[in-house]
């Protein structure tokens, strides 16, 4: 699907791909959003679109970029598909092609802040007054949806933190370690975007429209550095939660495992001594003595109570 937005003398005319045949490049001013496999070649040919930001584009996965052409300046961003609260996500592949009276998005599925903005009752304001304005606002967007899981996703992880002594369990285990898969996904994609805006913000620092693009792309750069840091910070915090758990875990296996050692202890002599007098021979002088069972019986129970009392001593029990 094609749809077009063409600001001409003044006038907003929406509609398909037909109305570009009155598209006047020196006057007017239009955002095409293109929302398929590829962009048609009649686009391409009439915005004259390089041929390797085309293949880049069209390719189902790259690694958000912006590069600068003789007539526009190539964005590739990470869009929204999906990103629910627990950071399982799904990305749309979203280009921007952003020339001085044109904007090109293009996206193989349906991008959440195109969207938005294409029926923003302040889109015509920002294409009137430059089309890198409107890419600002479509990609500050984008960075405010990921914002706001983000932000989100920080009280997930303060329960668990708070709760970590009763979350000892392999759900939680398993939870943790899916976030942090995750989250090592997310931190390369924002380090990406937090670049590529730097990149822009550098690149149209000396626009005819400076202070205001300026003030937009800022905005934009600092939300993206802001997801950036704190997708590596979530992402240390879920190290340092897996590493306190697990710390945990095995200090709890030492517990038992010492309290199963001083009952091998305890029992070792005293299966001994059973061992000595459970032996056949005919020639055993304790076993003609008239109370040799209660001897060895309190001799044994004397043996445990000795090396229970040894072994709280030293607070091995």
């Amino acid at each position: 699907m094609v749809r077009v937005n063409l600001l001409q003398d003044g006038v907003l005319k929406t509609g398909d791909e037909s109305i570009l045949a009155s598209y006047n490049p020196i006057e007017d001013v239009v955002w095409v959003d293109i929302n398929q496999n590829q962009i048609p070649d009649s686009i391409s040919q009439t915005f004259k679109l390089h041929d390797l930001s085309l293949a880049d584009a069209q390719r189902k996965r790259h690694p958000p970029k912006v590069e600068p052409f003789s007539n526009y300046v190539y964005v590739l961003q990470r869009g929204i598909k999906v990103f629910d609260s627990d950071l399982t996500f799904e990305h749309v592949q979203i280009s921007l092609f952003i020339g001085e009276r044109f904007l090109i998005t293009f996206h193989r599925s349906e991008s959440i802040s195109v969207n938005t903005w294409w029926q923003h009752d302040q889109m015509e304001h920002y294409l009137n007054h430059g089309t890198i304005l409107l890419a600002s606002r479509i990609l500050n967007t984008m960075a405010s949806r990921y914002l706001e899981v983000m932000l989100e996703f920080e009280t997930t992880l303060s329960e668990i933190e708070d709760d970590l002594q009763s979350a000892l369990s392999d759900d939680v285990l398993v939870e943790l370690t899916s976030y942090r898969s995750r989250l090592r996904r997310l931190k390369r994609v924002f380090n990406y975007h937090e670049k590529s805006t730097l990149f822009l913000l550098k690149h149209f620092e000396k626009s005819k429209h400076e202070t205001e693009i300026g003030y937009h792309l800022q905005d934009v750069f600092e939300k993206n550095e802001r997801l950036s840091s704190l997708t590596q910070m979530y992402y240390e915090l879920t190290g340092d939660l897996l590493d306190s758990m697990l710390s945990m875990a095995s200090h709890k296996l030492n517990g038992t495992m010492r309290v199963l050692t001083v009952i091998t202890a305890i029992f070792v002599p005293l299966s001994f001594i059973v061992g000595l007098y459970g032996m056949n021979f005919e020639n055993m002088p304790e076993l003609k003595t008239q109370y040799g069972y209660f001897f060895v019986v309190g001799f044994m129970v004397s043996l445990s109570v000795a090396l229970i009392s040894i072994f709280k001593i030293k607070k091995w029990l």
